[in-house]
């Protein structure tokens, strides 16, 4: 998960529900747990997503392994 740029636009499936046109905001780690904060470049949604909830991760067409 340490491949995250600041520029691209992410796709990931978070307890079995996919997310689109993600693009990377922070990192954080709170009481021992990793959260990815990811916004929605269409809706402007903020999205905070737990690290070992996530299933699959997709960078423009790239496979990425969440681990």
């Amino acid at each position: 998960m340490n491949g995250f740029t600041k520029k691209g636009f992410y796709e990931l499936i978070y307890k079995n529900e996919r997310f689109s046109f993600l693009q990377y905001i922070r990192k954080d780690v709170i009481c021992d747990v990793c959260y990815i904060t990811l916004k929605n470049v269409i809706t402007g949604e903020t999205l905070t997503f737990d690290k070992s909830e996530i299933r699959g991760l997709q960078v423009t067409g790239e496979e990425a392994n969440a681990s």
